[in-house]
């Protein structure tokens, strides 16, 4: 339309406006996000319509909140993406592969490429200290927005919640999520997972059944592959169950110290976060420093503690509280007093499962998290980068507007 009505310099100097402010990037990770609600709200129901408004936006949000938002859309799959695209680029480096590298990182960083002044030196370093508290509080006392909050609202859609408790203020944090059907459960959450997880160890055993160069074929990959998947499990489940015993026995004796459960709580993350690195290391040294097979087997390895915290949230979770109690209670010790009844007998057993899934989770988000500001930084670096980034974003905005205008010039045609 721009070639025919204004000719040929005009339509070069939109599509150049078009790379220079990054539009591909944008157009990349609006589409998943198109995509992704769509199979969402086809497979879990619960579509509603957010009046978000059309207007330039000019308040810059927070690195956590950002990351709580898109996660689940577009940041999981685009790093789950940029592991493949390392194996390929290890194993069989081609130039066409740029692309697609630039392609699978617009899922990763778009929130917060077009974020404004993202590339602000001060705003950062804030960004920096609010996400280490977001991804910290919430287990001595309710928090609005907590990383706890984020995972316990990302499983609701299979749980469901249970029947409201009036009066409680730390329920008044949780919206009302209709429960899936068992069908959709099934088939998304157990049978899909474990499809993908079997492909992936098949083919990190068809890529370890082949002799090494001194004709030797490497001990039991499928063993290596099972130790190290599970082992950090195991692990985090033997912390938990340490830790849930020493606040039990000493977190009523702590009531007066009001920061108990952040402690016991950053203790079980830590411990975590160090058997999650000495695993990955374990098997890197396993694999004789091989980049490429390393990495395979660490796609293999997410494929399977996926299929395993997602089996165990759909199969052994029955509905969640609305509230927060059993979080903090589980980290202080005190079970006495919050409300539960005679679910206080179950709910440790319950919640015990809860915290295997969510110690994987924290230590995968912190890791992500933390890649994500690592390739974020270096053009903070850069002098005026804030100010020429605030331009990019203004050159967006316009055609934004001219698309827009287009559109609905042919919606009235028609």
């Amino acid at each position: 339309m721009e070639l025919t009505e204004r000719g040929t310099g005009k339509a070069l100097l939109r599509l150049a406006k078009h790379f220079l402010s990054l539009s591909p990037i944008f157009e990349v990770f609006s589409t998943q996000i198109y995509s992704q609600s769509i199979l969402s709200n086809l497979t879990f129901g619960g579509a509603r319509y957010i009046a978000t408004g059309r207007g330039f936006a000019t308040t810059r949000i927070s690195f956590s909140i950002l990351y709580s938002r898109f996660a689940g859309p577009s940041i999981y799959l685009g790093m789950r993406n940029l592991l493949l695209l390392l194996y390929a680029t290890l194993a069989l480096w081609i130039p066409h592969l740029i692309y697609f590298w630039f392609s699978v990182l617009s899922l990763c960083i778009a929130p917060f490429l077009f974020n404004p002044h993202q590339f602000s030196y001060a705003d950062f370093i804030i960004d920096y200290r609010e996400f280490l508290r977001w991804m910290s509080r919430g287990n001595s006392r309710t928090k609005a927005s907590s990383w706890y909050g984020y995972c316990r609202l990302s499983r609701t859609m299979i749980t469901g919640y249970k029947k409201k408790k009036l009066g409680h203020p730390s329920e008044k944090l949780s919206g009302d999520v209709p429960r899936a059907k068992w069908r959709t459960v099934i088939i998304s959450e157990i049978v899909w997972p474990i499809f993908i997880a079997a492909l992936f160890t098949l083919a990190y055993l068809f890529v370890k059944s082949f002799p090494d160069a001194s004709g030797n074929l490497p001990p039991a990959p499928l063993i290596r592959i099972a130790v190290i998947a599970v082992g950090p499990v195991v692990w985090n489940a033997a912390i938990l169950m340490s830790l849930f015993f020493v606040s039990l026995f000493i977190g009523p004796m702590m009531e007066s110290w009001t920061k108990f459960g952040s402690v016991m709580a950053t203790l079980g993350h830590l411990l975590c976060l160090i058997g999650l690195v000495a695993f990955f290391e374990f098997f890197w040294f396993l694999e004789l420093w091989d980049a490429s097979r390393a990495v395979l087997g660490v796609i293999a390895i997410i494929a399977i503690q996926r299929a395993i915290q997602k089996i165990l949230i759909a199969v052994f979770l029955t509905r969640e509280y609305k509230h927060d109690e059993t979080n903090r209670a589980w980290w202080t010790g005190k079970w006495y007093g919050r409300g539960l009844g005679t679910s206080a007998i179950s709910q440790p057993a319950r919640e015990f499962i809860v915290k295997i899934v969510e110690m994987s989770l924290w230590g995968s988000d912190l890791l992500i998290a933390h890649i994500l500001l690592v390739i974020l930084t270096p053009p903070i670096l850069i002098p005026y980068m804030n100010r020429l980034h605030s331009t990019m974003l203004s050159v967006v905005f316009r055609n934004q507007i001219n698309v827009d205008t287009f559109d609905c010039s042919i919606c009235k045609s028609i």
